[in-house]
């Protein structure tokens, strides 16, 4: 038994800047919000997107898979989320050459797309996504997984950064009681 929605039915309407494919100006007082590139081609998509990021996240839209490369590049956004079929480069093609750039190599990408037969997905992974998750999709499990890939990178970040200047205890990875952590006796 296979369940369909329509997305249509739960999109709102937007403001018109966040139509434009402008990058939405909301931030944090403390600091600014992370910022997401969407790649989608399909404008309902994009809005629903955009509603369900907008209060967590600055957002930026590209509507094609070679103006989401050029965009990733010259914005190198915190995220991305991918549709995989479109026009010109698709989902894959974006994932392989934006990991395989030193620029935006770093950069979490999460595929969302209606392929979500066991070959494409494994085909995304390949190609260097972080997650995937077919259409349609729980907006619950796209915020959690947006949020966690976030988390992870900016762990792995205060851990090298704290490897490269020596300050230990800036370390935001737990110590164990063992001489070494896991993941150290494990590498």
């Amino acid at each position: 038994l296979q369940v369909t929605a329509t997305i249509h039915s739960f999109i709102p309407p937007l403001a018109p800047a966040t139509v434009n494919d402008q990058l939405l100006t909301v931030q944090s007082a403390q600091r600014p919000l992370p910022l997401a590139l969407l790649i989608e081609d399909n404008r309902d998509v994009v809005r629903y997107l955009s509603y369900c990021l907008e209060a967590d996240y600055r957002i930026e839209v590209a509507s094609n898979g070679l103006e989401g490369i050029e965009k990733a590049l010259k914005i190198v956004p915190d995220i991305i989320v991918s549709d995989v079929m479109m026009p010109g480069k698709d989902g894959f093609e974006v994932c392989k050459i934006l990991k395989s750039d030193e620029r935006s190599s770093h950069i979490p990408i999460i595929l969302l797309t209606a392929k979500a037969d066991i070959g494409s997905k494994l085909k995304g992974l390949e190609r260097g996504a972080d997650a995937y998750l077919p259409k349609p999709f729980y907006k619950e499990e796209l915020l959690i997984r947006l949020r966690k890939l976030l988390e992870l990178r900016q762990s792995l970040r205060q851990y090298y950064l704290s490897l490269a200047t020596g300050t230990e205890g800036s370390n935001p990875l737990p110590k164990t009681s063992a001489p070494e952590r896991k993941e150290d006796a494990f590498v």
